[in-house]
């Protein structure tokens, strides 16, 4: 919805918003998973919220910065695949 060049750094903001809840919402859904999901979605919310860390302290561990968005964005995305795939196991689609 704002691309990079978007005034008053809206881009950054509503990123730095999708990033982080992404993040914790992973961490936090392990309540109302199975033992073997749980682990995995608490990885991945971990491994985003250290590479979004990371990325805002301008360390990009030699990934450049593009490498690091990934870093952040993809375990996100992997959970939820994985989540709606669960869900949809679970109470049918």
């Amino acid at each position: 919805m704002f691309p990079e060049g978007s005034p008053y750094g809206l881009h950054t903001i509503f990123s730095l918003i999708t990033f982080l809840f992404g993040g914790i919402t992973a961490i936090f859904s392990y309540r109302i998973q199975p033992r073997a999901l749980a682990i995995t979605s608490v990885v991945l919310g971990a491994v985003a919220l250290i590479a979004l860390a990371m990325y805002v302290g301008e360390y990009y561990a030699s990934l450049g910065w593009g490498g690091m968005e990934r870093m952040i964005a993809y375990p996100i995305l992997f959970w939820a695949l994985a989540f709606a795939g669960y869900l949809i196991g679970k109470y049918g689609g």
